[in-house]
């Protein structure tokens, strides 16, 4: 596999740096929490929205297994953030200075004495751990609900919620108080969130009845582009939660003519390539990628689909750091993972962006009201991991063609029959807004905003897929031709854009586009060469319209990918 060259960081830089910042932000980090006078601290966000009005059924089985992924603090959190914004300010000497996995183990993962501190608790409660990740950020361990609940000092029940039954805490998590500021997440405690696929399936008589390769790279101004880049010699990494059948994508590689395959697994967690439900999001992700970067490499990522999957399959994408852009199409509404395993999410996405790594993620299917699909509410509400300020939340519009192919007109998607399903978008209720993302149409909410932008999401005509298994929806044999629609086609088309566009820079002696989140308002905030989006100002998601500039139906608008890598190539 090859790996994307980069820039190092100066060795002087980085060594004064880490004094300097170990100095500023040490009396943050130690700080000590006033629950230690009782002898434990508290570790907060553990406690779900969805369930917290809920009356507990019972006390859970104390034999239940519980599967948990504690995740550590960070050192010099601050200053990571301080260099995260110098490496995407263009007047800084440390723009698109990018490190390594090791560097950044080395100056802000937590100490492996910490680390073993950790662990020699987790033992000691009974508690087997199975494992410790590289950058030394997650410790995956194991045990019954009577040893967790002993070691956290915690009570686990049983709720009812949207017509199934979950178990989550009554009480935040503590330990003993010379374990304080170490732990900032102990995921697992309960069940509420379980990723989704949010590709929609229609049925189809044959690959001419959803938006075929060259209709897309002709609608979104790829042709020019591709012609001269077409990802090869970039690596995409796809986060997937199922296995999937190999054939179903190299028939969809023949029948459009895409090249050989160029696909390999990365199994994490004890996870197989045998597919299940999710398999048709798995096919699709890849098919759509290989439309628009056929010459780039994939290296499928799969996990089981927990949270001790999720975080160790996202963490083995940034510490691999093989790829340079990455795709998820799997999502959880924001309320229904807790705040504490949000933060863990957002400190792996953080150490991606600290190397240069771009990730775009599916904003939802279900408009504005994402646990719709999830714990079953109509509030407003986002999706997690698009409502990450180091990722690239991708929303959805309805693509009508023009003369030939070529790019006709846009609306915010949404369905007109049922409102039920729409891009997703909003704004979070944990994040506040990156500095970013400011613009015009971008409000004064102070939260950060979903989604940053589009691509088609309708299901009528969707996108042209291939897929078999029949677990999945999908029918065996030559019906296996259907189309699919939601946010899970925008994302990986953006992240195809995203790898042609770093091929074209690199054939032209240029730095790649890294960390991506702030060259997109950029490209929208500044007078550039080219104009590198189409403005979408019609259409909602079922509660926010579009409009003129950025909106929280659409975003900044949706690819001119000939024009985007243009200005990309004279801004680098």
């Amino acid at each position: 596999m090859k790996i994307i060259s980069r820039r190092k960081l100066p060795l002087r830089w980085g060594t004064v740096t880490l004094i300097a910042i170990m100095m500023i932000v040490s009396a943050l980090f130690w700080h000590v929490p006033s629950s230690m006078a009782s002898g434990r601290s508290i570790i907060p966000g553990h406690l779900i929205p969805a369930v917290k009005q809920l009356t507990p059924l019972q006390v859970s089985s104390s034999n239940r297994q519980l599967q948990l992924s504690i995740a550590l603090n960070l050192r010099n959190s601050a200053g990571l953030d301080a260099l995260i914004k110098a490496q995407n300010d263009p007047s800084s000497a440390l723009y698109h200075q990018y490190l390594t996995p090791q560097q950044f183990t080395e100056m802000f993962s937590p100490t492996m004495a910490s680390v073993n501190k950790v662990v020699s608790y987790l033992r000691s409660q009974g508690l087997q751990v199975s494992s410790i990740s590289p950058n030394q950020t997650l410790i995956d361990a194991s045990g019954s609900v009577t040893a967790v609940s002993r070691a956290f000092a915690i009570s686990i029940a049983d709720y009812h919620l949207d017509r199934r039954s979950v178990y989550a805490p009554t009480t935040e998590p503590s330990v003993p108080s010379d374990l304080a500021g170490l732990i900032l997440n102990v995921g697992g405690l309960d069940n509420v969130a379980h990723y989704r696929p949010l590709a929609h399936q229609t049925p189809t008589l044959g690959p001419g009845d959803g938006y075929t390769p060259t209709e897309l790279r002709t609608a979104y101004d790829m042709n020019s582009l591709i012609s001269r880049a077409n990802g090869g010699g970039q690596t995409v990494a796809l986060f997937e939660l199922d296995g999937y059948n190999p054939s179903d994508v190299n028939t969809y590689l023949r029948h459009y003519n895409l090249g050989a395959a160029r696909y390999s697994n990365v199994l994490v967690d004890g996870a197989t390539t045998s597919p299940g439900e999710g398999a048709s999001e798995v096919v699709l992700d890849m098919e759509i990628v290989s439309a628009i970067a056929p010459g780039a490499t994939q290296k499928i990522y799969i996990g089981p689909n927990s949270v001790t999957g999720v975080n160790d399959t996202y963490n083995r994408i940034v510490t691999d750091n093989r790829a340079r852009v990455a795709s998820t199409s799997w999502g959880s509404c924001e309320p229904d993972l807790g705040n504490s395993e949000l933060s863990t999410l957002d400190n792996i996405f953080r150490q991606g962006a600290a190397q240069g790594q771009s990730i775009f993620a599916a904003s939802g299917d279900t408009g504005a009201y994402d646990c719709l699909s999830g714990s079953g509410s109509n509030n407003l509400a986002v999706d997690s991991p698009a409502d990450d300020p180091y990722v690239v939340g991708v929303g959805g519009t309805s693509l009508q063609l023009g003369n030939g192919g070529s790019y006709g007109s846009e609306t915010g998607w949404n369905d007109t029959i049922f409102n039920i399903f729409g891009g997703g978008g909003g704004y979070s209720s944990f994040f506040s807004k990156p500095s970013y993302q400011r613009g015009p149409g971008v409000d004064s909410n102070r939260m950060r905003h979903v989604p940053d932008v589009s691509a088609d999401a309708d299901t009528l005509p969707g996108y042209s897929a291939y897929c078999t298994t029949v677990v999945a929806g999908c029918s065996s044999g030559s019906a296996g031709w259907t189309s699919y629609g939601g946010t899970s086609c925008a994302a990986p088309l953006w992240a195809g854009v995203a790898t042609d566009t770093n091929s074209y820079l690199v054939s032209r002696g240029k730095g790649v586009l890294g960390n991506i989140n702030s060259t997109l308002y950029r490209f929208f905030n500044t007078s550039q060469s080219f104009r590198a989006y189409h403005d979408v100002t019609t259409g909602n998601n079922n509660f926010y319209n579009a409009g003129p500039g950025y909106d929280l139906a659409t975003g900044i608008g949706t690819p001119d990918a000939w024009n985007f890598a243009r200005d990309a190539a004279g801004t680098s």
